[in-house]
C-alpha cells in the first residue's frame, strides 16, 4: 500500500514501478515522463547525461504500456526508465565514448548487453557521461565537460561511470548501466552515494573486443540492491558470442537470495589491505559499519588478505590497453590535441611497455587470484572501505592538484578485484563530517555474487542511508 500512496513516480525504484505497472496503478509512460522531468530539473546542475532522448524513450514506454495492459510484459523491468553509459553504443544515439573523436552520427549497432536490455523491455532515457575512453576514476573530459557530485557540486562524482552514479543518486531513471575496469562502478557509487556492483567476470558476457580484456566488467548502479539484481537477471547468462571469461549455467536467482540474510557468514574485515592510508572520517564510518554487520549475525574477524599492493601490475595492464585504444583512434598530432592530456600521457607510457613487462603483470594477476581464492576457503566475503577518502575536488585527476604516480593512487581498494574478476559491491554506509557519502565494499569468491548481494541488502535494509531530493550546491 505504501507504494501506491507514494506521490512521486520519479522517487520510486524499479521494483516498486514493476508492481505498480502490474496492478495498473501507474503506466510506463508516466514513469518515463517522471524520469525525464527529473533529468530536466536536475541535470543542468550536475551534467550527468551525454545525450537525452525523450521521444525515443516515450515511444518505448508506450510499447511497454501496451504489453503490461495485455498482461504480457517481457520481464519484471519492462518499462523501467534506464540509462546507458556512453561507452556502450545505443542505436539512434551518437557513440562518442567520451571523446571529441567519437562518432557524431547515430549508432547502428549495439552490444549484447543492450540486446538483452531491449529484450527485457526497458525504456532507454539516454546515455550518461564518461571520461574519454573511460580511462580514469573521475568523470570530466574534453567531450562533455565535468560531471559533478550531487551531494556537493564542487566535488567529483567519481568515474568512469560518473554520469550513471549521479543519475542513480538523483533517481534520473531507476536502472543505470555502468562499466568497471579498475573501480569505475564502485568509485562513483561510493562518492555519489548509491549502490553499485561489479559482478563476477563472465556473468554479463562481453561480445565485443576490449583492450582491457578481463579487467573490464559491466554492471548496474541503482539506489537499491534489489533493483541491481533485477538488472543482472535481465543481462546475465551464457552466450556463444562471449569473447572473454566464462559464464556458468544456470544463472542464480539473485533476487530470491536477498531474503536469506547474513547470519553465520564469515566475514574478513580489512581496514586498509595492509598498504593504504584511510582518512579518519572514512575509517570511523566503516568501523561502525563493520560492527553493524556483526550485529546482523555475521561472524566478523579482522584480517589481512595477504597480498602486496598490485598497483604497478595494474598500471602495466591498464596503460597497455589504453595505448591500443588510442592507437585505434588514429592519433595524428591534430587528433591528439583534441584529447584529454592525461590519456595522451598514458598512451605514450603504454606504448613504451615491453611484452615482458605485460607478461610479468599478468603473473601478478594470476598470483593475486590464487591468494584470494585461498582467502575464500576461510571467509565468505572480504569487507573493507570502497574508497579511502570521500569525493575529491571536481575537475582534477588528483586530490589537491598534486600529481602522483597515477590516478589509481587514490583508489587502492577497487582495482585488485578487477584483476581477480571477483564480485565486488559498494553500498552507502554513512557520511563524513562534511556530509559526503562513504561506501562499504564487500568482495566475494568468484561467482558468489549472491553472498555480496545478501550482505549489501541486509545492511541497506537495517541502516538505509538518506537519498537526495535535489542536487546540493557547494
Amino acid at each position: 500500500m505504501d507504494v501506491i500512496l507514494k506521490a512521486d513516480l520519479g522517487e520510486m525504484t524499479a521494483a516498486e514501478l514493476s508492481r505498480l505497472f502490474a496492478s495498473g496503478g501507474a503506466s510506463p509512460v508516466e514513469a518515463a515522463q517522471a524520469s525525464l522531468d527529473r533529468i530536466e530539473r536536475f541535470n543542468p546542475e550536475v551534467n550527468a547525461f551525454a545525450h537525452v532522448t525523450p521521444e525515443m524513450a516515450l515511444e518505448q514506454a508506450r510499447a511497454s504500456e501496451a504489453r503490461w495492459k495485455a498482461g504480457a510484459p517481457l520481464s519484471p523491468i519492462d518499462g523501467a526508465p534506464t540509462t546507458i553509459k556512453e561507452l556502450t553504443p545505443v542505436k539512434g544515439i551518437p557513440h562518442r565514448r567520451g571523446s571529441k573523436l567519437g562518432a557524431h552520427e547515430p549508432a547502428a549497432q549495439e552490444f549484447l548487453i543492450m540486446e538483452r536490455l531491449r529484450a527485457a523491455g526497458v525504456t532507454v532515457l539516454g546515455t550518461t557521461t564518461s571520461p574519454e575512453f573511460g580511462w580514469k576514476g573521475v568523470t570530466h573530459g574534453p567531450a562533455f565537460g565535468n560531471t559533478l557530485n550531487p551531494w556537493r557540486t564542487d566535488r567529483a562524482s567519481g568515474g568512469s561511470s560518473g554520469g550513471a552514479a549521479v543519475a542513480a543518486a538523483l533517481n534520473m531513471g531507476v536502472l543505470h548501466e555502468g562499466s568497471d575496469g579498475a573501480g569505475s562502478i564502485r568509485i562513483p557509487a561510493s562518492w555519489s552515494g548509491c549502490f553499485g556492483i561489479k559482478p563476477s567476470f563472465g556473468w554479463i558476457p562481453s561480445d565485443t573486443f576490449t583492450p582491457l580484456f578481463e579487467l573490464a566488467h559491466r554492471g548496474p548502479l541503482t539506489r537499491t540492491v534489489e533493483d541491481a539484481t533485477l538488472f543482472m537477471a535481465a543481462t546475465a547468462g551464457p552466450d556463444p558470442r562471449q569473447m572473454y571469461g566464462w559464464c556458468p549455467s544456470p544463472v542464480p536467482d539473485w533476487t530470491a537470495a536477498l531474503a536469506q540474510g547474513v547470519k553465520g557468514l564469515r566475514i574478513g574485515y580489512s581496514r586498509n589491505l595492509g598498504y593504504a592510508e584511510v582518512s579518519p572520517d572514512v575509517a570511523a564510518v566503516v568501523d561502525r559499519a563493520a560492527a553493524r554487520v556483526a550485529e546482523l549475525g555475521a561472524i566478523v574477524e579482522e584480517v589481512d588478505p595477504g597480498f602486496a599492493n598490485p598497483q604497478d601490475a595494474l598500471i602495466a595492464l591498464w596503460y597497455a590497453g589504453e595505448a591500443l585504444s588510442v592507437d585505434m583512434a588514429d592519433p595524428t598530432p591534430e587528433r591528439l590535441a583534441l584529447m584529454d592530456p592525461g590519456l595522451v600521457e598514458i598512451w605514450r607510457k603504454g606504448k613504451a611497455l615491453t611484452g615482458t613487462e605485460v607478461v610479468a603483470a599478468e603473473q601478478v594477476r594470476a598470483t593475486l587470484r590464487v591468494t584470494m581464492a585461498q582467502f575464500h576457503q576461510r571467509y565468505d566475503a572480504l569487507m573493507l572501505p570502497t574508497m579511502p577518502t570521500t569525493a575529491i575536488e571536481a575537475g582534477t585527476d588528483f586530490p589537491g592538484g598534486v600529481k602522483g604516480k597515477d590516478w589509481s593512487d587514490w583508489s587502492p581498494f577497487t582495482y585488485p578485484f578487477n584483476m581477480t574478476g571477483q564480485p565486488a559491491v559498494s553500498v552507502p554506509c554513512g557520511m563524513d563530517g562534511g556530509g559526503l557519502p562513504v561506501g562499504l565494499q564487500f568482495v566475494g569468491a568468484m561467482y558468489r555474487d549472491d553472498i555480496v548481494l545478501r550482505l549489501a541488502a541486509a545492511y541497506q535494509a537495517a541502516w538505509p542511508e538518506q537519498t537526495l531530493s535535489a542536487p546540493r550546491r557547494a
